[in-house]
């Protein structure tokens, strides 16, 4: 993979990795935009607990995320693999699918996929409920979302128009009840991960959708479950409170995304 960084793995991997690999442990497989370095303290306060819940992390991170980030991701005790690429040069698609393939690098026998921002904060609130979302065996696709009551606090725009993809979800696949797809939470195998680097050529976010519906074609297993623990803020507002209801703007934008994951339910082959 272009711009993989072998002395990270070295560093990390040597007197490590085998402390780390059992056939149940899980690789933290992660992508991470912060030109700001507002996750810097958030890794830093979730450093213990990352190391004792994962046994691996490997981040799919932009040239452009902050100095402090990086520097705070290596300093955790725990085996990290990291790779990065230019913003926009490549969809979020495929960055999260190289994340994968990342994640494929470690021993470890499952991956949980999420944007760095979200596990951090559910991690740091809500351990608990992460070790027992991670100790779910029974599916090869695990989809993890929010709770009604996660979701209520969820800011309006994202509420008002992931419900309606979620409702086109349940339609096109058959569920009786409804599932949270967009906060990008997954749980998977080994043999799950790479199916869908071999086989995903989703770009775009819309992979929300189109990877669980990929591995259930597949013939794999998926299932879901939701947190209570889970919250969205956006990436520059680690800490803060959301506010980006009152722009027209941001309503466009969610418009816009939730036309795109609608248009790939509908299309999907």
């Amino acid at each position: 993979m272009p711009g993989f960084e072998d002395d990270v793995v070295a560093t990390r991997a040597v007197g490590t990795f085998g402390d780390h690999a059992a056939p149940e442990s899980v690789c933290l497989v992660a992508t991470c935009h912060d030109p700001l370095g507002g996750f810097a303290s958030g890794i830093e306060a979730a450093g213990p607990a990352l190391a004792e819940v994962f046994g691996a992390l490997a981040v799919n991170t932009t040239a452009e995320t902050h100095p402090a980030t990086i520097a705070a991701l290596r300093a955790l005790a725990v085996p990290l693999l990291l790779d990065e690429h230019a913003a926009g040069t490549i969809g979020i698609g495929t960055a999260r699918k190289h994340a994968l393939d990342l994640g494929l690098r470690s021993a470890c026998g499952w991956l949980f996929h999420s944007d760095l921002d979200h596990v951090l904060r559910w991690l740091s609130g809500a351990r608990g409920e992460v070790e027992r979302t991670l100790a779910r065996r029974d599916v090869d696709f695990l989809v993890v979302g929010r709770s009604a009551a996660a979701m209520e606090a969820a800011p309006d725009r994202l509420r008002r128009t992931e419900e309606i993809v979620n409702h086109v979800y349940g339609l096109a696949n058959g569920l009786a009840n409804r599932w949270d797809l967009m906060i990008a939470m997954r749980l998977m195998t080994r043999d799950t991960a790479q199916l869908i680097v071999d086989q995903s050529h989703d770009t775009s976010i819309t992979n929300d959708v189109t990877w669980p519906m990929l591995v259930r074609t597949r013939g794999a297993s998926v299932g879901y479950l939701e947190g209570d623990g889970i919250r969205f803020l956006a990436r520059d507002d680690f800490g803060a409170i959301d506010r980006r209801d009152e722009d027209p703007r941001e309503w466009r934008a969610r418009m816009v995304t939730a036309t795109a994951h609608l248009a790939a339910i509908v299309d999907f082959d």
